[in-house]
């Protein structure tokens, strides 16, 4: 199956029938001589594309005008000769030709308007969005006979695999929308009712299309795009491995793989990480990743435990660019080498974070939320790797500390899972109103020792650490830092310590009441001592921070935040599996492959770029003679590092066993050997 590969392409052919010259400077053998240069194990070939055409000759739907030859058959013998994989791309959501020819097909939103650009419009995410619930169906399923009929192929990646929020409206959509509507006691405007009917009927079209495929193929791999949330957890019956797309400058962010890949891990199925070698987006056709910035995509997949895919897109005429591929086939030659050391290897992360509610969390490029990216952010930055779980994937005592950030409220399962949790010895972390109930009250304040009064008194508010085993080189004992945003107000019940204290500024600011010029000071002297209240607070294993840290370092990103949450989980976690002296841009986890340890190192360094631009990176600033320890019962024999090539002296102190790395660039493993 091509999930199994580690170096894989997906090889875009999105080609308007306006273009003429479709494949008039093919040649197999270039073609396959070019991906097997650059050591591709696996590349995702176009069978039809987003403007609704073939490029097999198809007999269901509309071949490419300008095409004169089986370009998809040609492409996968000339790579099956070569012993790389050939997964078929099979657009989906999108498809121009089939809109044209049957309108009837499109989605159609409540006010009778159809989901597709004005004709006026050059289509950029709003080509024209087909409905799965009708005549389109049977299309589709045509189309995949067809392919499983003729050709020798290893899997199905089905694209754009989603409704409009505002749809479907259709002929076929209606009666049914209204039914379900009447079966939930609800309104068909609900936006929320409206997506549950959605993934009603995408699931089912999904489940048919996957047990037509396996019937046929039972061997074949199988994936649905663009269906990337924490809704997966209720389809995953319907895939084979799952691929997470992130084009880090393409609209994703730096942010979206590391968080997700550490959900997508979760659940039981091969993964790989889908990044792009164009400087933006997607048909970026003359912006070329410098080889480092593509380095770093690929460092962080296999961090995460991933097998890494590169996006590209084949030239109308076929031949495939040769500067393209020098960048990938250098990219490739540094996963190949850190193969060995990747598969097999699983992640063994000490900590979690807890979403306790999957459904608000759902497809797109970002989770919709500060607070959930601010803290899978804040984490990697501290050295902690995490998986992300919810109260259905907890498995517990899998982790040593459950993280739930910022926002609520929480149900009574949640509660009981968390109790478990902490009474069987675990540590918890938990911020502002994350574990509130219907009520207002914290649904383990007996555990946590605190007890909700209310919001803060205004907005924002301030908080001083006085508690030194808070304090850092960003974390000064007694200043009054601000969250930005209001906070909680709460007691502290006998027994809990209280490492921080919040004070209420003078008063809100607003057009007629206010004070220099930005937020107002914090409340001072005797007044200020009467209005405080608990900010930070530790009861045994469980650890409470009254505003929303989370949220706001995502925002701000101020340095203090993530130095108070380090030393906080410090005090849950004192002795961590791994730890490093690196800087917080460079992610350092730790995976254990049979009687190895290996620490992956990545090293990420963003150039500066003008205000608004999206980040960019290029060549990084090299890291020397860092520390890295690891937690360990008996000495390692052996430590080396993989690219570097150094053979490493480790010092054992009973219980760790720390090296120093001469030298790190874009991606550095650790290998611990352990006599077996």
């Amino acid at each position: 199956m091509s999930a199994s590969a580690f170096r894989q392409i997906h090889l875009d052919f999105h080609t308007s029938p306006l273009i003429g010259d479709v494949a008039a400077d093919w040649d197999a053998e270039q073609f396959a001589d070019t991906l097997e240069a650059a050591r591709a194990e696996s590349v995702t070939l176009f069978a039809t594309c987003h403007h609704g055409l073939a490029y097999y000759p198809s007999k269901v739907v509309p071949v490419h005008p300008a095409l004169e030859r089986d370009l998809l058959g040609e492409q996968l013998a000339a790579l099956r000769r070569r012993g790389i994989a050939t997964p078929v791309y099979v657009t989906v959501g999108w498809n121009v030709s089939a809109a044209e020819r049957h309108p009837e097909w499109l989605q159609v939103r409540l006010d009778g308007t159809l989901v597709r650009p004005p004709a006026t419009d050059a289509p950029w995410g709003n080509w024209p969005s087909m409905c799965l619930n009708g005549g389109y169906a049977d299309e589709l399923e045509a189309v995949v006979a067809e392919l499983l009929d003729g050709y020798e192929l290893d899997g199905f990646f089905f694209d754009i695999v989603r409704y409009d929020i505002g749809a479907c409206a259709c002929g076929v959509c209606l009666p049914e929308l209204r039914a379900f509507a009447r079966s939930e006691g609800g309104s068909i405007t609900d936006d929320a009712l409206r997506r549950r009917f959605h993934d009603l009927v995408v699931r089912r079209w999904m489940r048919r299309m996957s047990a037509f495929v396996r019937a046929r193929r039972p061997d074949v791999g199988i994936f649905y795009n663009s269906r990337w949330g924490m809704h997966l957890l209720d389809e995953l019956d319907a895939y084979t491995h799952l691929e997470v797309e992130s084009l880090p400058t393409g609209g994703w962010g730096y942010g979206f793989f590391p968080l997700w890949a550490r959900f997508a891990r979760t659940l039981g199925l091969p993964f790989l990480g889908m990044t792009g070698r164009f400087a933006l987006s997607w048909a970026d056709w003359g912006g070329l990743k410098h080889p480092d910035a593509l380095r770093y995509d690929a460092a962080q997949v296999l961090a995460a435990g991933g097998r890494v895919s590169v996006g590209d897109q084949l030239p109308s005429r076929g031949r495939l660019e040769p500067a393209v591929y020098r960048v990938i086939g250098e990219v490739f030659d540094a996963v190949e080498r850190a193969q060995p050391y990747c598969d097999g290897a699983t992640a063994v992360p000490e900590v979690a974070i807890l979403v306790q509610h999957p459904d608000r969390y759902r497809r797109g490029r970002g989770s919709g939320s500060d607070h959930l990216d601010g803290c899978g952010r804040m984490l990697l930055e501290l050295h902690h790797d995490f998986d992300v779980v919810t109260p259905a994937t907890l498995t517990p005592g899998r982790y040593d500390v459950l993280v739930v950030p910022d926002a609520g409220p929480a149900d009574e399962h949640t509660g009981a899972l968390l109790r478990q949790h902490v009474e069987a010895g675990g540590g918890l972390l938990f911020t502002h109103e994350a574990l509130t109930d219907a009520d207002g009250e914290f649904v383990l304040g007996d555990l946590a020792g605190v007890r909700r009064l209310g919001r803060t008194t205004t907005s924002p508010d301030f908080y001083r650490v006085t508690d030194h085993r808070l304090a850092a080189r960003a974390v000064e004992l007694d200043f009054p830092y601000t969250f930005y945003k209001g906070g909680v107000r709460v007691s502290a019940l006998p027994g809990t310590e209280v490492l921080a204290t919040a004070v209420p500024s003078h008063f809100d600011r607003s057009p007629e009441h206010f004070s220099s010029h930005f937020i107002t000071a914090p409340l001072g002297g005797p007044a200020g001592e009467a209005a405080g209240t608990p900010a930070i607070t530790l009861a045994g294993r469980v650890a409470y921070v009254h505003g929303p840290v989370f949220g706001v370092h995502e925002r701000f990103g101020h340095v203090h935040h993530r130095q108070l949450v380090g030393r906080v989980l410090d005090l849950l976690l004192p002795q961590p599996a791994v730890s490093t002296d690196a800087p917080s841009t460079a992610t350092v986890v730790r995976h254990r492959q049979g009687d190895r340890d290996v620490v992956h190192i990545v090293n990420y360094h963003a150039e500066r770029r003008p205000p608004g631009h999206i980040e960019a990176l290029g060549e990084p600033i090299p890291l020397h003679q860092l520390r890295v320890s690891i937690r360990t019962d008996a000495p390692p024999s052996t430590a080396f590092t993989v690219f570097g090539g150094d053979e490493l002296d480790v010092a054992f102190d009973g219980t760790h066993a720390s090296v120093t790395v001469p030298k790190v660039l874009v991606h550095e493993l650790i290998v611990f050997e352990r006599s077996s």
